[in-house]
């Protein structure tokens, strides 16, 4: 690795906290989070009692910092909800998987600061700093530029290959052979892997076409929208991943169906079939045949082996998880399904983030895990009734909302946290729940 490495992440910490003296302190959020994830390294170090101190732990800690040192903290007019009791107890769930496996206080407590630190934190950030409708707007707009930084870096890779982490950090962050697909090279700048770099640009995409379609913004850092749509939409195709073109898809789609139905029901099946589908797996309902057979009518024949992978993967680790079903293993090592006989592991790796939370944290923590993620956007498609309007700045809360169910979507499969999702979902809680509050006054004046 190169000296850059530690400068980068160290060096974030005191950043953020610049954010937050010159911006705006929801904009200052926005630098630290949309930047810091999109720019720092891959990597980590390990620090005795504390968990590895990564870009996450970089930019929480920003975060954190940033707001006290700056005295731009928004806490005096935060208020916890019976909404956020989903996260709180998604963060404390460790615990008692810890002690329920005889693991100790130790790592339970340790497992719940880490939960923290990679969920709690920008959760909270979206709850206390983007309290209005604004503020969301500006959160879109974030990810949309967010996309427009990574359009020249992830073309460059698809042509010379995926070696900026290489040239600048000294390491590659993921297996080199991942990365070739259909004889091009698939992006992964300074990401996890490829596919968290499709999904990223297909949501920026998604939500650039969105902004555009709704006329809510024509121009974008002087640039006309159309330009951009253009831009990150053929970014996201030439990104060479699946479960990107499954979200860009889904997400341009729902836009017509969204202008030609006046529901939000639409919305509503569609956020409901993310438990659905972990029910029927877990039930053994809907098997890993089924649902190779159904991405067989969508993708190729090496999409849908790579998915057959991840549906076995499924299937060891659903048994092995349901020996321990209400707080799962407490750790990877009890969780990985082994050879009675031999002892040795059946399988190498785990993909699917909420087949990695049953398996671990078992059916408490991966149902407040759902709940806490998709809550935000449950409450949207709840509350607002859909309309073709003139006035379109009201589906902001949906495009949001959309991309975060669209990670949670791709969440069945892929375990590649972000934590510009996990904000958004924050976000969408605060944003509605102040609605809600300058709503109840109107309607009593209107009593009156």
């Amino acid at each position: 690795m190169t000296f850059l490495v530690p400068v980068m992440l160290f060096g974030w910490v005191p950043l953020a906290v610049l954010f937050f003296v010159r911006l705006q302190p929801h904009r200052a959020v926005l630098a630290t989070v949309i930047g810091g994830w999109l720019l720092l390294p891959m990597a980590g170090y390990d620090l005795p009692g504390f968990p590895e101190y990564s870009k996450g732990t970089a930019i929480s800690l920003g975060l954190i910092l940033g707001g006290r040192l700056s005295g731009k903290r928004q806490a005096a007019t935060f208020q916890w909800r019976i909404y956020d009791l989903p996260m709180i107890l998604w963060c404390l769930c460790p615990i008692p998987s810890s002690l329920s496996n005889q693991l100790g206080w130790y790592n339970g407590l340790s497992g719940a600061f880490e939960q923290f630190i990679t969920w709690g934190v920008p959760y909270m950030a979206g709850r206390m700093y983007f309290d209005t409708q604004e503020k969301l707007k500006d959160l879109c707009l974030g990810i949309v530029i967010g996309g427009l930084v990574y359009v020249p870096l992830c073309l460059w890779e698809f042509r010379m290959s995926p070696r900026l982490s290489i040239n600048l950090y000294g390491f590659f962050p993921h297996e080199w052979r991942q990365h070739r697909r259909y004889g091009y090279w698939r992006p992964i700048v300074f990401m996890q892997h490829g596919l968290m770099v499709a999904l990223w640009m297909a949501t920026s995409a998604t939500a650039a076409y969105w902004l555009w379609r709704d006329r809510v913004v024509k121009y974008l850092m002087g640039i006309p929208m159309p330009y951009i749509v253009t831009a990150l939409i053929a970014t996201a195709v030439l990104c060479m991943s699946g479960n990107g073109w499954f979200t860009l898809g889904l997400g341009c789609a729902v836009y017509s169906i969204n202008r030609r139905f006046s529901t939000n029901r639409p919305f509503l099946l569609l956020l409901l079939a993310i438990p659905l589908y972990i029910f029927l797996r877990v039930k053994g309902v809907v098997t890993g045949y089924d649902v190779e057979m159904a991405a067989s009518f969508i993708f190729d024949a090496e999409r849908v082996d790579s998915l057959g992978v991840r549906l076995f993967q499924e299937d060891l680790f659903i048994r092995q998880a349901l020996e321990n079903p209400l707080f799962g293993a407490g750790r990877a090592s009890l969780a990985w399904p082994v050879n009675p006989v031999t002892g040795r592991l059946l399988i190498k790796m785990i993909d699917a983030l909420w087949l990695i939370n049953f398996s671990f944290r078992g059916a408490f923590g991966l149902i407040t895990f759902v709940i806490a993620m998709l809550i935000g956007p449950w409450r949207v498609f709840r509350s607002t009734k859909q309309k073709v309007s003139e006035v379109h700045d009201n589906d902001i809360p949906i495009v949001v909302s959309l991309i975060v169910v669209m990670f949670m979507i791709d969440s069945l499969f892929n375990a590649m946290i972000n934590p510009v999702y996990i904000m958004c979902s924050g976000a969408l809680v605060s944003t509605i729940a102040t609605a809600n509050r300058d709503v109840i006054p109107e309607r009593v004046r209107c009593q009156k």
